[in-house]
């Protein structure tokens, strides 16, 4: 006489199911550690986003700069003499494609006993036409002095206006530096004591480092 046995909790259709779940659950546990590892930062390296302007803004720089000067009546621009230079610059982010501020330019040629000088101290603009690279171009108005110091403490020099057209490019380096080089033309005009005018102008070429509090 045959009997007929209960389904074994072993039967293949329980089996197969219960190797599909293993499977299922072992896929998600594999897969939830290397979404998490794929999206950490690594060890030792900081996070950049790009877009992260903001805050205030605090540069300083050197470079060459390129002086020449044209007298009235008007002859022509002198020949180029090449002088370092050094730049301070501060001021605030309005959005992702402006910052405005201030900026100090200083050329300085030593020359014996005397020194030379040739200074701008500017209200600027800088406009970033996409907001996701660091190139940027600058516009500035301010007031422009040449200057000759002695060293027995006699000098002399003229106050004139002065306007900067330049460009530059903020590279990136962490969340808060950025290596930032520079080309700037700068145009002063004067009226010295006996009424006359003349023009002087200066081609600096930069190197700078720029920082920004913020997050």
């Amino acid at each position: 006489m045959s009997s007929t046995s209960p389904r074994s909790p072993c039967s293949p259709s329980l089996v197969g199911s219960g190797r599909a779940l293993g499977v299922t659950a072992l896929l998600i546990l594999i897969s939830l550690p290397i979404d998490a590892v794929a999206q950490a930062t690594p060890p030792g390296l900081v996070e950049v986003r790009e877009g992260g302007r903001h805050g205030l803004w605090f540069g300083l720089g050197v470079g060459a700069g390129g002086e020449s000067y044209d007298l009235r009546p008007s002859t022509g621009y002198s020949d180029v003499l090449y002088r370092p230079t050094i730049s301070l610059r501060l001021g605030g982010t309005v959005s992702q494609h402006l910052r405005l501020g201030g900026e100090v330019l200083s050329w300085i040629n030593e020359n014996g006993p005397a020194v030379e000088s040739l200074s701008s101290a500017l209200f600027v603009a800088q406009f970033y036409p996409l907001a996701a690279t660091g190139l940027y171009l600058k516009g500035g108005l301010g007031i422009g002095r040449n200057a000759v110091d002695f060293e027995d403490g006699y000098g002399t020099g003229d106050t004139g206006f002065a306007a900067l057209v330049g460009a530059g490019y903020e590279l990136r380096l962490g969340r808060r530096i950025y290596l930032n080089p520079v080309v700037d033309l700068v145009g002063h005009r004067y009226g010295n004591r006996l009424g006359a005018s003349y023009r002087e102008r200066l081609v600096n070429f930069g190197l700078g480092i720029l920082l920004q509090t913020g997050r």
